[in-house]
């Protein structure tokens, strides 16, 4: 059946989407068409393979997805009706423009967008007009980020923003009202108008803490009271895995082959980006024993928060005779700086690691290339741990 010449084909603005997983399970993600193009957000949700099994879990779990999708689309229809009722003085609102083009973007910059809106809501409860942002109302924007204290993390809470932090939310409006002027919301952007050494600006880099070889194998010879968190540290150290992908981490994620070579094999959780990381027998000497646990069970099943392991890790170097601040972090540094050492290519080492920019990662030292297994292989050989 022909179409009709004046029937016209209407893009679906939110779509849902799947990935296949390692381990069998569909990862699910929204596809937002927005100025022109797709936009992908991960939303941590998954459908498991084993549909008897898990048929309630994936029927709720596309409820909720479905409720992200509708919340979406009902977004972007207010953004576009603001859009339709643009006069020369803007009337769509900053923060609610800065949670849509949140969405669009990768999710660490969409963590940083929606804090920026939530600042921007604590230093004025009523939502100004995008047209109305001037250089006065930045000036008193950087004013606030100067005073303004943490209030989400019971660790930090009352402390200052750092330098950085500040940096980060300044860059983030100015790159908003970039947008907006590129959507032709706004003729220019006012933050502009403010001089160079009146913006905030990123503190120096800092050292990065990490530990030696002979420190690590230090640590790995002292007795620790909770072993999971020892494993927990060591395995970061060997692998570059953030605290809270160590902490989902799964038993079908371990040895799963491609090419004939056994990985860990995840995603992400900061990054939403899939990382596969030679297993070798160093790491595996260090992962809690299986006993009998499912693939769907965790692998380091009880590990303590990331908070309660910072508290308790010091106490650990005292042990060990490292005159170091140990943070479950420094695992992290440990491995890109041991990795780097040992051959690895720094382009590898800031993926695995998901860093979002190869200069994050040039901080640890230069490098000389190398291929990633034939470089873990020289660390396994090396290793005492």
């Amino acid at each position: 059946m022909k179409k009709k010449k004046d029937e016209i084909k209407i893009k679906e603005p939110v779509k849902i989407r799947y990935k296949e997983l390692a381990d069998g399970r569909k990862s699910i993600f929204l596809a937002t068409y927005f100025n022109k193009k797709y936009h992908y957000e991960f939303l941590k949700e998954y459908l498991y393979p084993d549909i008897d099994k898990y048929k309630t879990r994936n029927e709720n779990t596309l409820k909720r997805v479905l409720r992200v999708k509708s919340q979406r689309i009902t977004e972007l229809e207010k953004y576009q009706e603001h859009l339709e009722n643009n006069t020369k003085q803007s009337k769509v609102l900053l923060r609610n423009f800065i949670r849509i083009l949140a969405a669009t973007k990768e999710k660490s910059t969409q963590q940083n967008f929606n804090s920026l809106a939530y600042h921007l809501e604590r230093y004025n409860e009523i939502d100004i007009q995008i047209g109305k942002v001037d250089k006065e109302y930045i000036i008193g924007f950087i004013s606030y980020l100067e005073k303004a204290e943490i209030e989400h993390t019971e660790r930090n809470k009352g402390k200052k923003l750092s330098k950085n932090t500040q940096a980060m939310y300044f860059k983030c409006l100015r790159m908003a009202l970039d947008e907006a002027v590129s959507d032709e919301i706004i003729v220019s952007n006012p933050v502009y108008s403010i001089k160079k050494k009146n913006r905030p600006t990123t503190e120096k880099a800092v050292k990065r803490e990490f530990l030696t070889q002979e420190e690590l194998k230090r640590f790995a010879e002292t007795d620790f009271p909770n072993e999971l968190v020892k494993r927990a540290f060591i395995t970061g150290c060997l692998t570059g895995l953030r605290h809270c992908d160590i902490r989902q981490l799964k038993w079908g994620n371990i040895g799963v082959i491609k090419n004939g070579i056994e990985y860990i094999s995840i995603i992400q959780e900061k990054t939403d980006e899939p990382v596969d990381i030679p297993l070798k027998d160093n790491i595996k000497r260090w992962l809690p024993e299986r006993n009998g646990a499912s693939d769907n069970d965790l692998v380091f099943d009880g590990l303590l928060s990331l908070g309660r392991t910072t508290e308790i890790l010091p106490k650990w170097a005292k042990m060990a005779g490292i005159n170091k601040h140990l943070t479950f972090h420094i695992s992290r540094h440990t491995f890109a700086v041991l990795a780097i050492a040992n051959g690895i290519n720094i382009y590898t080492v800031s993926k695995l690691l998901g860093h979002q920019s190869i200069k994050v990662t040039e901080i640890y030292t230069d490098v000389l290339d190398s291929s990633l297994d034939n470089a873990m292989d020289k660390m396994n050989d090396n290793s005492n741990i």
